[in-house]
Parts: C-alpha cells; structure tokens; sequence
C-alpha cells in the first residue's frame, strides 16, 4: 500500500509540474495571439461596437502639423464628447484621430492597442493636391481607417469650413441691417492672400487676377502675395473688420474644380463678412447647394476676366442691382430650413446639404465600424484632373 501510494503521488507530480511547464511556455503565445487576432479584426473586419453610458472619448494622436495652435485644446469639448491628446488613455477612446500630418505609412503595422470597438478617423481639410505636394501615401493606409473626416459631402464624417445654417443664424438680418450694411461700403474688392505659387490651382488664380487688373477692376491685396499684410489686433484677430468696407470678397481657391472643396475664403471672408463672395475654384453645383440663394458672384459665368470686371464694376455704380445679393438676409424669418425649402424648389434636382453631424453625434448613433479599403479611391480618386494638377 506504502509502494502503491509513493507511485500514485509521483505520478500526479510529474503531472502536475508537465501542466506547470505547458503553461508557462504556451499561455504567453495564447496572448500574442489573442492580442494579434483582436487587432487584426479591427483592421479587417466589421463589427457592432459596444454601447458605452459614459461621454464617449475622442483622442487626438497629435497635434496637426505638430502645432498646438492648429487643434482644439486639451480637453476640448466636441459636443458632449470629451477629447485629449494623452496617448496613454487610448485604450478608453471610442475614436482616434490621425490629421493626416501625424501619421506616416512608416507607423504600420500597427504596434499600439487597438479595440474592435474603436474607430480610426483619417482627417484632412486639404485638397488632394495640396496633399499630393506634401508627399502623402494614401495606398500605405489600405484596410487601416474606419471613417473619414473631411469636407467631402461622402466623408463619414462632415468637416466642413462653414455652413448655410450657422451663417443665417450668425448674420444681422432685415433691411435695416442690410442698408446698414451697404452704407458702409467704401471699397470695391479685397483679396487676402499668401499662396502664390504652391499649387497649380494656386496659379492659376494668380493668372485669372491679372488679368483682371488688365480689364480695369482695382482691387485691394493683402498677405504675402501683395507683401502688405493683414490688418488685425487683439482685439480683432480676424479681417472681419477690413472686409466688411468692401462690397466684394475675391474668394479664389486654392485648387480647381475639387469636390466640395469651399473653404474659409468663402464663408468667413467672405458672407460672414457682408461681403459679395466672387468665387472661383469650386464647381457651381457644389456651391448651389451648400450657399444661401443669390449670394455670390460665379466667376466661370462670365465668358473672360473683361467681361467679369465690367460687370462688377457695373454693380459697384448701381445699388439696387448690387443689393440683390443680399435679398436672402433682408427676411428677418430666415431660417436654414426655410432656405433649405426654398433651394429645393429653384432647383429640384439637386443634392441639397442639410444639417451637418458633428463627430460626437456620430459616436453617439453609430453601431457598426467598417474597414476603409482604400483610402485614395475614396478621398482622391474621384476629383477632375484639373484639381489634381500639381
């Protein structure tokens, strides 16, 4: 009995010290794998991501441009969503934001956490040529992101430089404020710009304003291009207030005919400034359904720059034409829904933008991820050659 019990607890020994040893050297690889598969089904795969009660956290990998000036603060709100830059809190955001400048093809595979129920949000306000320039390799991204965020109407998300909503809800509205207004004028035309050459876009505008002056139509230059520059102060940082003596805004892209690509020149320099917008760069449809009725000039209407000048220079002569471009703010009821219904019915046919989403509001609604597979096709690929164009 002695002999049979001595053997009997030997052999659960070995066993035991067998199980030991297979544990320590295959449980570490169980992990890895663990670890592998759970990244690679948040690269690859599609998934419900799970419900969280608290304020979903946006984390910023970095700073755009690695500039502080360039982000939100730490801690920013974006709706009720809370956001950082704290690296170490990754694994507790619902959404990463990579600006395009801050991270690099290089960066993968991809050597940090990462949840399937995390989204990765690529995010850029430039045009594809400016990004072109800047050496960007889109095809490095395949199957990494999840959303973008950009001001394509087909982004996953909308970050667009300004909206029809926010401006009539900014602006004075009603003829008084109107008369006001355009009693104040005492300028023609402003353009700020410092953009000379670097993009093709960019000289071409610089090419069309040429030959402007040429036609007869003087205008006021600020910024590197006329090396006079902008008037601001603490107090104003902003041109707002140089702007708004002018009748006209000389909004000129950067870049020609990209989609969706309307930029501050526009929105802030140019109608929330009580200036006339002369636009060029932006496709007119793209610009029809995002602006309010009859409130910019469209430079491509006109058959050459002559014809463009002489025009403005009419306007500048006659108020009651000129003050046509302010009709949609002398309604004092204007609405972004009533300017909505009203675009429709001028032009039935056409994708009207309406209310945007912020990113919070999609972190809040949004169920399901899905896998970019191929980040150019989506940002890039479906503009014209001429926005391309290095």
């Amino acid at each position: 009995m002695i002999k049979k019990a001595f053997w009997t607890a030997l052999t659960l020994t070995v066993f035991a010290i067998s199980v030991l040893l297979w544990w320590s050297v295959s449980m570490p690889r169980i992990i890895k794998y663990r670890r592998y598969n759970l990244q690679k089904s948040a690269h690859y795969g599609n998934h419900s991501r799970t419900p969280t009660k608290r304020a979903p956290l946006i984390l910023y990998w970095s700073y755009p441009w690695n500039d502080k000036s360039s982000g939100s603060p730490e801690g920013a709100k974006i709706g009720i969503c809370d956001t950082t830059y704290d690296r170490n809190r990754i694994a507790e955001a619902d959404a990463i934001v990579f600006h395009y400048t801050t991270i690099n093809a290089r960066d993968l595979p991809w050597k940090h956490y990462r949840s399937p129920n995390q989204l990765f949000v690529w995010w850029s306000a430039e045009g594809p040529a400016v990004l072109r320039l800047e050496g960007v390799n889109m095809e490095g991204f395949d199957g990494f992101f999840n959303w973008t965020w950009t001001y394509r109407r087909d982004a996953d998300v909308a970050r667009n430089y300004g909206y029809r909503g926010n401006v009539i809800n900014t602006i004075a509205k009603g003829k008084k404020a109107v008369d006001k207004e355009i009693a104040a004028k005492t300028g023609l035309a402003v353009w700020i710009v410092s953009q000379c050459d670097y993009t093709h876009g960019a000289r071409l505008r610089m090419n069309y304003m040429k030959k402007l002056q040429g036609a007869g139509l003087n205008f006021t230059g600020y910024g590197k291009c006329f090396d006079r520059p902008v008037p601001r102060s603490p107090e104003n940082p902003y041109p707002y207030e140089t702007i708004k003596s002018y009748k006209f805004y000389l909004a000129f892209e950067n870049a020609l005919h990209c989609t969706d690509y309307i930029t501050e020149k526009f929105w802030n320099n140019g109608l929330k400034s009580d200036a006339v917008p002369v636009v060029w760069g932006p496709k007119k449809e793209d610009l029809l359904r995002v602006a309010p009725l009859d409130s910019f000039i469209f430079v491509e209407d006109f058959k050459s720059p002559k014809d463009l000048a002489e025009y403005l220079l009419y306007l500048d002569k006659n108020d009651t034409e000129y003050r046509k471009y302010f009709r949609w703010r002398e309604d004092e009821s204007m609405t972004d829904e009533k300017m909505i219904k009203l675009t429709k019915e001028r032009y039935p046919g056409l994708d009207i933008q309406m209310p945007l989403e912020t990113l919070c509001d999609k972190l809040l609604k949004k169920s399901k991820t899905k896998i970019i597979s191929s980040l150019k096709k989506v940002f890039r690929d479906p503009n014209p050659e001429e926005c391309l164009a290095l």
